[in-house]
């Protein structure tokens, strides 16, 4: 909580599934999976031997119409052991984001924002696009729904954001995101002061990876 972020753990399917720990744990197929597809039966084990805080409910890479049946298909099965989460493919595009909206109305409540790449945009080349789509998505859906997350977001998407974050806060909505700045030195000091490494070689170098990127964040 030293920045005012209170820690989760992001799961990926594929990996092992370790044994449930204290601290809060998301499951999610990955990129990979949605692009190329993952199998659901298996999906669904890993997330009963996890138990997870929440979990990606099964979605197709840059596909809405997909995901939301897949939606319809697999998130009861999800809610057996979770809290399931929406993945809202295209949600930049106004009639998907129309038919978004109806759906957190019908009772979605948990939606996630992916902030990785767009099917039209890499998001870490385009930071500021993705943000403002995030945005906007943000200030619609905040108040609505109880928990909206930002899969896999730029530092700078983030700096972005934080009055829009702030704005669901106020709205009584969880937000949060995932990163992986752990795995990597955020900036040349970091790397510097780790004798010239990009990547950390134990726990203490990836937290001072990952608190010099929340810095940077203006968390």
């Amino acid at each position: 909580m030293k920045f005012g972020v209170e820690p989760c753990r992001l799961i990926t399917f594929g990996r092992h599934a370790p044994e449930p720990h204290s601290i809060k744990t998301l499951a999610d197929i990955g990129l990979t999976n949605a692009k190329r597809g993952v199998d659901a039966v298996a999906y669904m084990q890993f997330v009963r031997r996890l138990r997870p805080t929440w979990a990606v409910v099964p979605d197709k890479f840059a596909d809405f119409r997909a995901t939301l049946a897949l939606w319809f298909r697999y998130s009861q099965s999800v809610a057996k052991h979770t809290q399931p989460i929406f993945v809202a493919q295209e949600f930049h595009k106004p009639r998907v984001f129309h038919v978004l909206i109806d759906l957190c109305q019908l009772g979605v409540e948990r939606v996630a924002l992916p902030m990785r790449v767009h099917p039209d945009a890499p998001c870490s080349r385009e930071s500021h696009l993705c943000a403002e789509r995030a945005e906007r998505a943000l200030r619609a859906l905040c108040g609505m729904t109880s928990h909206v997350h930002l899969l896999g977001p730029a530092l700078r998407s983030v700096r972005i954001l934080r009055s829009a974050l702030k704005h669901c806060e106020r709205q009584g909505t969880a937000a949060s995101f995932d990163t992986m700045a752990y795995r990597r030195a955020p900036n040349a000091l970091i790397k510097k002061q780790l004798g010239g490494r990009w990547q950390p070689r134990n726990r203490q170098e990836a937290t001072v990876m990952l608190e010099a990127w929340l810095r940077q964040a203006l968390l």
